[in-house]
């Protein structure tokens, strides 16, 4: 009698002890623009490193949604790409930017990373980008992935103004709770300082915080869903 009990739990701890295994080394894929060029990107690394031992990082300055999802020929940078796979690293000047949808299929990423919404507040009509955020979005819950994605940051700039970074800001965060992408609002994790002249991006410094916060976030949101 005391055997049929034990043994059924045993094959149920060990079902378990299993499906923690298969899910606690997530491959994870992240794009992103110019911010994580720098040292956004290079944080977030270190920290999403800390749960998986295969973080694909590519980032394509200037980049907007419009850029991963190009039908007909990959878009160019020609302001920096860096992409980090394992121990296989690359930072240029000029490169082609990857479709997501391609690097979906290479990778099959349990995770998918997006942080982009700079270069579509720049744009004189931010709300015109909707269609490629969203079907960057669904190209993710459609490979079964986790979607999750990174808002833009504050700025202090006559390009990026804070109304339209207000406006793309609510656009991403409404399109992120319509499609079950998770999405980090960095309006409210940073602040861009007043002395610097640039007005869009940040030096390494508030970078490298910006990054720490962002991974709190990201953290946090996958331990709650039980990778």
């Amino acid at each position: 009698m005391k055997l049929s009990i034990v043994l059924p739990t045993l094959l149920i701890m060990s079902f378990n002890l299993y499906a923690k295994t298969i899910t606690s080394n997530p491959t994870i894929l992240y794009i992103g623009d110019s911010h994580s060029y720098g040292k956004l990107g290079t944080v977030v690394e270190k920290n999403l490193s800390s749960i998986s031992n295969h973080v694909i990082m590519e980032s394509s300055c200037g980049s907007s949604a419009s850029t991963w999802i190009s039908k007909s020929a990959y878009q160019k940078t020609v302001c920096g790409f860096w992409k980090k796979d394992g121990t296989d690293e690359v930072r240029t000047i000029e490169h082609q930017t990857p479709r997501l949808v391609d690097e979906i299929i290479k990778y099959q990423p349990l995770v998918t990373i997006v942080q982009l919404g700079t270069n579509m507040a720049a744009g004189n009509n931010p709300l015109s980008t909707a269609g490629s955020i969203e079907q960057l979005m669904q190209e993710i819950i459609k490979a079964e992935s986790i979607c999750i994605w990174i808002g833009p940051p504050d700025a202090n700039s006559k390009i990026v103004t804070k109304e339209k970074l207000n406006v793309i800001n609510t656009l991403i965060r409404d399109l992120a709770l319509k499609n079950n992408c998770h999405y980090v609002d960095s309006l409210e994790l940073t602040s861009f300082p007043n002395d610097s002249k640039e007005g869009i991006h940040y030096p390494p410094s508030l970078s490298a915080q910006w990054g720490e916060k962002v991974s709190r976030n990201i953290l946090t949101y996958l331990e709650s869903i039980e990778l």
